[in-house]
């Protein structure tokens, strides 16, 4: 009785052979007889798995979870274009007061080293004066020799410079405070054009020999004279008379012929002068070391 029961309650769990799974025998359920009520029945304690059911429908979206961390900054953008101009500020306090004007200066200013050492300025240097246009000029004052107030125009030490230049690099001037320069013919018009001036020629050779010429006047005409030299009469000097014979001769580059020479003294010599035809002196020629 026991057997014909057991098969029979297992055909009622699959009616319809060739849609059930055979189970593995350590998957399905056992079939046991248990009593129940004084007469044996057979119960299935637990079914064999069966087909997986279709998918349900999609449950509610669950509550937003806690803000995460915040990430790291990213890679900077490209500026914006400019915005609107903004409205004009406040006016600002007033500055304080500055220095004197150029006029001021100017007119209160020294005009000559002369004047400077007048002043109480009784060191050699570099300082500025003023020309007769206001015009501020930096020069450099000799204290020290033959009583000092002299303004230099012209020094040569070494050969470091070039003199061999053109009429505008005479013209404006060229060199360096630290040693060679030429203060410029349109300088030194304007310095000479102030009254009375006396000219006073310093040289120096390597053997360190001292001699030097001076002379009553000296002024140098403007460039629409082509900067002529006009000189005063010999004073004194060891060093002799050399520069009387280009008295009111034309100032001569090598680009600008104004000797009297059927050449050009100044492509000769290499360096500008008020040649005649051509020179006793030319102190802006080749820098020759040694004897000559």
């Amino acid at each position: 009785l026991a057997q014909r029961h057991t098969a029979l309650r297992r055909g009622l769990l699959c009616p319809r052979p060739g849609l059930c799974l055979p189970s593995p025998p350590d998957q399905c359920p056992q079939v046991k007889v248990v009593g129940l009520e004084g007469s044996d029945k057979l119960s299935i304690l637990r079914g064999c798995p069966g087909l997986p059911g279709a998918t349900g429908p999609k449950g509610e979206a669950g509550a937003n979870g806690p803000k995460g961390e915040r990430g790291s900054p990213g890679v900077v953008g490209k500026a914006g274009p400019a915005g609107p101009k903004g409205d004009r500020g406040e006016k600002g306090a007033r500055g304080e007061k500055g220095e004197p004007g150029q006029l001021q200066s100017c007119a209160t200013g020294p005009r000559t080293c002369k004047e400077l050492l007048t002043r109480g300025h009784f060191l050699s240097g570099w300082h500025t004066i003023y020309l007769p246009d206001c015009q501020p000029l930096t020069v450099l004052c000799d204290m020290d020799t033959d009583g000092g107030g002299w303004t230099v125009f012209q020094r040569r030490s070494d050969g470091s410079v070039d003199f061999y230049r053109d009429w505008a690099a005479y013209k404006r001037g060229f060199g360096s405070q630290l040693g060679e320069f030429w203060l410029g013919n349109d300088h030194i018009h304007a310095l000479t054009a102030q009254g009375t001036n006396e000219l006073r020629v310093d040289l120096v050779d390597f053997e360190g020999n001292h001699q030097f010429a001076k002379y009553r006047s000296f002024q140098v005409a403007g460039e629409a004279e082509k900067y002529k030299l006009v000189l005063g009469g010999f004073l004194e000097g060891n060093a002799g008379d050399s520069l009387s014979s280009h008295r009111d001769q034309f100032f001569s580059t090598k680009d600008q012929d104004n000797d009297n020479h059927s050449g050009n003294c100044a492509e000769q010599y290499h360096g500008a002068w008020w040649y005649n035809a051509c020179h006793s002196s030319n102190l802006n020629g080749r820098y020759l070391r040694g004897l000559h």
